[in-house]
Protein backbone atom coordinates (compact mmCIF):
# COMPACT_ATOMS: atom_id res chain seq x y z
CA UNK A 1 0.00 0.00 0.00
CA UNK A 2 1.49 3.28 -0.76
CA UNK A 3 2.05 6.39 1.56
CA UNK A 4 -0.25 8.18 -0.53
CA UNK A 5 0.04 11.75 2.55
CA UNK A 6 1.80 14.85 2.17
CA UNK A 7 5.24 15.37 3.91
CA UNK A 8 5.15 18.33 6.70
CA UNK A 9 7.70 20.61 6.41
CA UNK A 10 9.80 20.75 10.37
CA UNK A 11 10.27 24.35 11.15
CA UNK A 12 13.11 24.93 13.13
CA UNK A 13 13.44 27.68 16.15
CA UNK A 14 16.36 28.78 16.85
CA UNK A 15 17.03 29.42 20.30
CA UNK A 16 20.84 30.62 21.81
CA UNK A 17 21.90 28.04 23.45
CA UNK A 18 22.62 29.90 26.43
CA UNK A 19 18.58 30.62 27.16
CA UNK A 20 18.63 26.88 28.11
CA UNK A 21 20.46 27.37 31.30
CA UNK A 22 17.91 30.05 32.63
CA UNK A 23 15.72 29.22 35.05
CA UNK A 24 12.90 31.55 34.30
CA UNK A 25 10.44 30.74 36.23
CA UNK A 26 12.66 30.79 38.96
CA UNK A 27 13.51 34.55 37.24
CA UNK A 28 9.40 35.43 37.07
CA UNK A 29 8.53 34.27 40.43
CA UNK A 30 11.24 36.75 42.01
CA UNK A 31 10.27 39.74 39.75
CA UNK A 32 6.35 39.22 40.41
CA UNK A 33 7.56 39.46 43.88
CA UNK A 34 9.27 42.63 43.45
CA UNK A 35 8.42 44.48 46.68
CA UNK A 36 7.34 48.68 46.26
CA UNK A 37 9.32 49.86 48.08
CA UNK A 38 11.55 48.64 46.11
CA UNK A 39 10.61 50.32 43.16
CA UNK A 40 10.97 54.25 44.24
CA UNK A 41 14.46 54.11 42.54
CA UNK A 42 16.44 52.54 39.99
CA UNK A 43 19.14 51.59 42.34
CA UNK A 44 17.05 50.00 44.81
CA UNK A 45 14.91 48.38 41.88
CA UNK A 46 18.08 46.98 40.30
CA UNK A 47 19.56 45.76 43.86
CA UNK A 48 16.69 43.51 44.22
CA UNK A 49 16.54 42.42 41.06
CA UNK A 50 19.54 41.28 40.31
CA UNK A 51 20.69 40.66 44.07
CA UNK A 52 20.46 37.47 44.34
CA UNK A 53 21.70 36.45 40.85
CA UNK A 54 25.06 35.44 40.33
CA UNK A 55 25.04 35.03 36.44
CA UNK A 56 24.85 38.08 34.26
CA UNK A 57 22.13 36.35 31.87
CA UNK A 58 19.95 35.66 34.95
CA UNK A 59 20.31 39.29 35.78
CA UNK A 60 19.44 40.56 32.22
CA UNK A 61 16.61 38.22 32.60
CA UNK A 62 15.23 39.79 35.98
CA UNK A 63 15.63 42.96 34.63
CA UNK A 64 13.49 42.59 31.18
CA UNK A 65 11.16 40.57 32.87
CA UNK A 66 10.63 43.61 35.55
CA UNK A 67 10.44 46.30 32.84
CA UNK A 68 8.69 44.17 29.68
CA UNK A 69 5.95 43.12 32.69
CA UNK A 70 5.38 46.43 34.56
CA UNK A 71 5.75 49.08 32.12
CA UNK A 72 2.68 50.21 29.83
CA UNK A 73 3.08 51.25 25.92
CA UNK A 74 1.37 54.64 26.22
CA UNK A 75 0.27 54.94 22.96
CA UNK A 76 -0.91 58.67 23.11
CA UNK A 77 2.76 59.93 23.62
CA UNK A 78 3.54 58.09 20.22
CA UNK A 79 3.63 60.85 18.26
CA UNK A 80 3.89 63.43 20.50
CA UNK A 81 7.87 64.84 20.42
CA UNK A 82 8.65 65.14 24.16
CA UNK A 83 12.37 67.25 25.22
CA UNK A 84 14.14 65.83 28.25
CA UNK A 85 17.01 67.67 29.50
CA UNK A 86 18.67 64.19 30.90
CA UNK A 87 18.17 60.34 30.44
CA UNK A 88 17.68 60.85 34.23
CA UNK A 89 14.99 62.55 34.21
CA UNK A 90 13.21 60.04 31.25
CA UNK A 91 14.27 57.17 33.50
CA UNK A 92 12.41 58.75 36.93
CA UNK A 93 9.48 59.65 34.89
CA UNK A 94 8.68 56.19 33.55
CA UNK A 95 9.70 54.31 36.71
CA UNK A 96 6.79 56.93 38.60
CA UNK A 97 4.62 56.63 35.75
CA UNK A 98 5.13 53.02 34.86
CA UNK A 99 4.24 54.11 31.36
CA UNK A 100 6.01 55.33 28.12
CA UNK A 101 7.19 54.74 24.96
CA UNK A 102 9.90 52.61 23.56
CA UNK A 103 12.95 55.14 24.06
CA UNK A 104 11.16 54.78 28.42
CA UNK A 105 11.50 50.87 27.77
CA UNK A 106 15.27 51.32 26.31
CA UNK A 107 16.55 53.95 29.19
CA UNK A 108 15.16 52.03 31.87
CA UNK A 109 16.07 48.89 30.78
CA UNK A 110 19.73 50.21 30.50
CA UNK A 111 19.88 52.55 33.69
CA UNK A 112 18.86 49.42 35.52
CA UNK A 113 21.33 47.23 33.60
CA UNK A 114 24.26 49.99 34.65
CA UNK A 115 23.62 50.23 37.85
CA UNK A 116 23.84 46.21 38.46
CA UNK A 117 27.58 46.26 36.85
CA UNK A 118 26.36 45.21 33.59
CA UNK A 119 27.36 46.05 30.43
CA UNK A 120 24.29 47.43 28.40
CA UNK A 121 23.99 50.13 25.65
CA UNK A 122 20.93 51.92 24.14
CA UNK A 123 20.59 51.15 20.40
CA UNK A 124 18.52 53.59 17.98
CA UNK A 125 16.84 52.80 14.84
CA UNK A 126 14.50 51.41 13.26
CA UNK A 127 11.88 48.39 12.49
CA UNK A 128 9.64 46.09 10.67
CA UNK A 129 6.06 45.25 11.37
CA UNK A 130 4.78 42.35 9.33
CA UNK A 131 7.30 43.29 7.14
CA UNK A 132 6.59 46.79 6.46
CA UNK A 133 8.87 49.40 7.63
CA UNK A 134 8.17 51.43 10.91
CA UNK A 135 7.04 54.71 10.28
CA UNK A 136 8.42 56.39 13.16
CA UNK A 137 12.22 55.08 14.93
CA UNK A 138 12.84 52.76 17.29
CA UNK A 139 14.92 52.09 20.54
CA UNK A 140 16.13 48.94 22.40
CA UNK A 141 19.43 47.61 24.15
CA UNK A 142 22.49 46.14 23.08
CA UNK A 143 24.27 44.04 26.26
CA UNK A 144 27.15 41.97 26.08
CA UNK A 145 27.91 38.74 28.27
CA UNK A 146 31.73 38.03 28.36
CA UNK A 147 32.59 38.53 24.70
CA UNK A 148 29.70 37.69 23.23
CA UNK A 149 26.52 40.66 21.78
CA UNK A 150 22.87 40.09 22.43
CA UNK A 151 19.94 42.76 21.67
CA UNK A 152 16.80 42.83 23.71
CA UNK A 153 13.74 44.49 23.11
CA UNK A 154 11.88 45.23 26.18
CA UNK A 155 9.10 47.30 24.29
CA UNK A 156 7.81 44.53 21.66
CA UNK A 157 8.69 41.99 24.71
CA UNK A 158 6.05 43.63 26.47
CA UNK A 159 2.69 43.70 23.83
CA UNK A 160 1.84 44.88 21.04
CA UNK A 161 -0.76 47.89 19.39
CA UNK A 162 -4.08 46.68 17.84
CA UNK A 163 -6.31 48.85 16.51
CA UNK A 164 -4.77 51.52 17.83
CA UNK A 165 -4.84 50.54 21.29
CA UNK A 166 -2.03 48.73 23.33
CA UNK A 167 -2.84 45.27 24.44
CA UNK A 168 -0.54 43.89 27.20
CA UNK A 169 1.37 40.83 26.13
CA UNK A 170 4.78 39.34 27.45
CA UNK A 171 6.95 37.46 25.30
CA UNK A 172 9.95 36.10 25.95
CA UNK A 173 11.45 36.15 22.13
CA UNK A 174 13.07 39.48 22.37
CA UNK A 175 15.59 38.61 25.07
CA UNK A 176 19.29 37.78 24.19
CA UNK A 177 18.53 37.84 20.36
CA UNK A 178 21.56 37.36 18.51
CA UNK A 179 22.56 39.93 15.65
CA UNK A 180 21.82 37.46 13.05
CA UNK A 181 18.63 36.55 13.45
CA UNK A 182 17.76 40.38 15.23
CA UNK A 183 18.68 42.00 11.81
CA UNK A 184 15.65 40.21 10.34
CA UNK A 185 13.13 42.94 11.82
CA UNK A 186 15.18 45.74 13.28
CA UNK A 187 17.76 47.95 12.08
CA UNK A 188 19.76 50.33 13.82
CA UNK A 189 20.81 54.16 12.33
CA UNK A 190 24.42 53.55 13.44
CA UNK A 191 25.99 50.28 11.29
CA UNK A 192 28.23 49.34 14.06
CA UNK A 193 25.46 48.71 16.06
CA UNK A 194 24.49 45.48 13.70
CA UNK A 195 27.10 43.68 15.22
CA UNK A 196 27.59 41.77 12.13
CA UNK A 197 31.19 41.56 10.35
CA UNK A 198 29.36 42.22 7.20
CA UNK A 199 26.67 45.16 7.86
CA UNK A 200 23.32 45.42 5.76
CA UNK A 201 22.29 48.72 3.93
CA UNK A 202 19.35 50.17 4.36
CA UNK A 203 17.83 49.26 1.11
CA UNK A 204 18.79 46.05 1.77
CA UNK A 205 16.73 45.96 5.07
CA UNK A 206 13.98 47.70 3.35
CA UNK A 207 13.29 45.58 0.47
CA UNK A 208 13.98 42.43 2.45
CA UNK A 209 16.90 41.87 0.25
CA UNK A 210 20.73 41.26 1.48
CA UNK A 211 22.93 41.91 -1.47
CA UNK A 212 26.32 40.82 -2.01
CA UNK A 213 28.91 41.56 0.82
CA UNK A 214 32.31 42.90 0.97
CA UNK A 215 35.28 40.22 1.67
CA UNK A 216 36.46 42.26 4.44
CA UNK A 217 34.96 42.32 7.79
CA UNK A 218 33.89 45.03 9.68
CA UNK A 219 35.83 45.12 12.90
CA UNK A 220 32.62 45.98 15.34
CA UNK A 221 34.27 45.16 18.83
CA UNK A 222 37.11 47.41 17.59
CA UNK A 223 35.19 50.34 16.66
CA UNK A 224 33.16 50.01 20.12
CA UNK A 225 36.36 50.04 22.27
CA UNK A 226 37.36 53.39 20.69
CA UNK A 227 33.67 54.80 20.78
CA UNK A 228 33.86 54.30 24.84
CA UNK A 229 36.79 56.31 24.76
CA UNK A 230 35.31 59.40 22.32
CA UNK A 231 33.61 62.34 23.62
CA UNK A 232 30.13 62.98 22.72
CA UNK A 233 30.46 65.44 19.85
CA UNK A 234 33.14 62.69 18.12
CA UNK A 235 30.85 59.84 18.89
CA UNK A 236 28.15 61.67 16.65
CA UNK A 237 30.63 62.86 14.03
CA UNK A 238 31.50 59.07 13.58
CA UNK A 239 27.98 58.24 13.58
CA UNK A 240 27.54 60.35 10.82
CA UNK A 241 30.26 58.98 8.50
CA UNK A 242 29.13 55.91 9.12
CA UNK A 243 25.43 56.30 8.11
CA UNK A 244 26.25 57.99 5.00
CA UNK A 245 28.22 55.12 4.17
CA UNK A 246 25.38 52.72 4.28
CA UNK A 247 23.55 53.17 1.31
CA UNK A 248 20.53 55.01 0.55
CA UNK A 249 18.64 56.31 3.05
CA UNK A 250 14.85 56.66 3.78
CA UNK A 251 12.98 59.23 5.97
CA UNK A 252 13.59 57.93 9.09
CA UNK A 253 17.59 57.75 7.96
CA UNK A 254 17.49 61.20 6.82
CA UNK A 255 15.66 62.45 9.91
CA UNK A 256 18.32 60.99 11.98
CA UNK A 257 20.98 62.43 10.22
CA UNK A 258 19.47 66.05 10.43
CA UNK A 259 19.17 65.45 14.22
CA UNK A 260 22.66 64.63 15.14
CA UNK A 261 24.04 67.27 12.68
CA UNK A 262 22.42 69.76 14.53
CA UNK A 263 23.11 68.23 18.00
CA UNK A 264 26.38 68.85 16.70
CA UNK A 265 26.63 72.31 15.65
CA UNK A 266 24.80 73.14 19.02
CA UNK A 267 27.43 71.01 20.67
CA UNK A 268 29.83 73.42 19.49
CA UNK A 269 27.91 76.56 20.02
CA UNK A 270 27.96 75.31 23.30
CA UNK A 271 31.60 74.61 23.71
CA UNK A 272 32.71 77.37 22.55
CA UNK A 273 30.60 79.85 24.99
CA UNK A 274 31.90 77.53 27.66
CA UNK A 275 35.52 79.04 26.43
CA UNK A 276 34.16 82.22 26.48
CA UNK A 277 32.65 82.46 29.67
CA UNK A 278 35.38 80.83 31.43
CA UNK A 279 38.03 83.02 29.82
CA UNK A 280 35.97 86.20 31.18
CA UNK A 281 36.18 84.44 34.56
CA UNK A 282 39.80 84.35 34.66
CA UNK A 283 39.61 87.72 33.49
CA UNK A 284 37.56 89.41 35.74
CA UNK A 285 39.23 87.73 38.88
CA UNK A 286 42.76 89.24 37.16
CA UNK A 287 40.95 92.36 37.48
CA UNK A 288 39.83 91.96 40.68
CA UNK A 289 43.37 91.12 41.63
CA UNK A 290 44.82 94.17 40.16
CA UNK A 291 42.44 96.75 42.08
CA UNK A 292 43.37 94.67 45.05
CA UNK A 293 47.26 95.33 44.23
CA UNK A 294 46.80 99.46 43.85
CA UNK A 295 45.25 99.21 47.15
CA UNK A 296 48.03 97.70 48.38
CA UNK A 297 50.31 99.76 46.83
CA UNK A 298 48.44 102.80 48.28
CA UNK A 299 48.41 101.20 51.98
CA UNK A 300 49.72 104.61 53.94
CA UNK A 301 52.06 103.83 57.07
CA UNK A 302 53.36 100.62 55.84
CA UNK A 303 56.40 99.48 54.15
CA UNK A 304 55.00 97.53 51.47
CA UNK A 305 58.28 95.00 49.78
CA UNK A 306 59.21 95.08 46.07
CA UNK A 307 59.33 90.84 46.31
CA UNK A 308 55.26 90.56 47.81
CA UNK A 309 54.14 93.56 44.67
CA UNK A 310 55.93 91.62 41.80
CA UNK A 311 54.38 88.40 43.70
CA UNK A 312 51.50 89.97 43.10
CA UNK A 313 51.92 90.93 39.43
CA UNK A 314 52.94 87.25 38.57
CA UNK A 315 49.53 85.92 40.51
CA UNK A 316 47.84 88.32 38.02
CA UNK A 317 49.60 87.00 34.97
CA UNK A 318 48.87 84.03 35.69
CA UNK A 319 45.24 84.49 35.25
CA UNK A 320 45.47 86.76 32.60
CA UNK A 321 47.39 83.70 30.37
CA UNK A 322 44.42 81.21 31.39
CA UNK A 323 41.84 83.80 30.00
CA UNK A 324 43.83 83.90 26.69
CA UNK A 325 44.47 80.34 26.46
CA UNK A 326 40.94 79.53 26.55
CA UNK A 327 39.66 82.52 23.93
CA UNK A 328 42.70 81.14 21.75
CA UNK A 329 40.46 77.78 21.80
CA UNK A 330 37.62 79.64 19.97
CA UNK A 331 37.23 78.70 16.56
CA UNK A 332 33.78 79.70 15.76
CA UNK A 333 31.74 81.49 12.57
CA UNK A 334 28.98 82.65 14.82
CA UNK A 335 28.82 86.24 15.11
CA UNK A 336 27.81 87.29 18.33
CA UNK A 337 30.27 84.81 19.82
CA UNK A 338 33.44 86.54 17.52
CA UNK A 339 32.00 89.69 18.63
CA UNK A 340 32.39 89.09 21.84
CA UNK A 341 35.90 87.66 21.55
CA UNK A 342 36.86 91.15 20.02
CA UNK A 343 35.41 92.93 22.68
CA UNK A 344 37.65 90.38 25.45
CA UNK A 345 40.71 90.23 23.27
CA UNK A 346 40.89 93.97 23.35
CA UNK A 347 40.48 94.27 27.23
CA UNK A 348 43.54 91.61 27.44
CA UNK A 349 45.46 93.55 25.55
CA UNK A 350 44.74 96.83 27.60
CA UNK A 351 45.37 95.14 30.51
CA UNK A 352 48.49 93.65 29.25
CA UNK A 353 49.74 96.96 28.86
CA UNK A 354 49.04 98.03 32.51
CA UNK A 355 50.92 95.01 33.57
CA UNK A 356 53.90 95.95 31.92
CA UNK A 357 53.78 99.49 33.04
CA UNK A 358 53.34 97.93 36.33
CA UNK A 359 56.20 96.35 36.34
CA UNK A 360 58.34 98.67 35.02
CA UNK A 361 57.66 101.19 37.85
CA UNK A 362 58.83 98.94 40.17
CA UNK A 363 62.10 98.80 38.19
Amino acid sequence: MKNTGKLLAVILVLIPQILFSIDFVKIEKHVDETPSASTKTTTKLSKYLTGVFEDDDEKFAAIYFWVSKNIRYDVRQRNKARMYFSANELVNEVLRSKKGVCQHYAELFNELSLKAGLKSFVIIGYGKESGKVMKLSHAWNAIKIDNNWYFIDATWGSGHILDGKYKKSFKLKYFMVEPKEFILDHIPFDPMWQLLKQPIKFDEFDLGKIGEKSTKDFMYNDSIVKYSKLSEIERKTNKIRRIDSNGRKNKLVIAELKQERNYIKISQKNEQIKNLNSGNFHYNAAVKQLNEYYKLKQKKGKSISKFKLLMELDSIEKKLTLARKLYAKINTTDREILNKLRQATGLVKKFEKIMKEQRAMLR
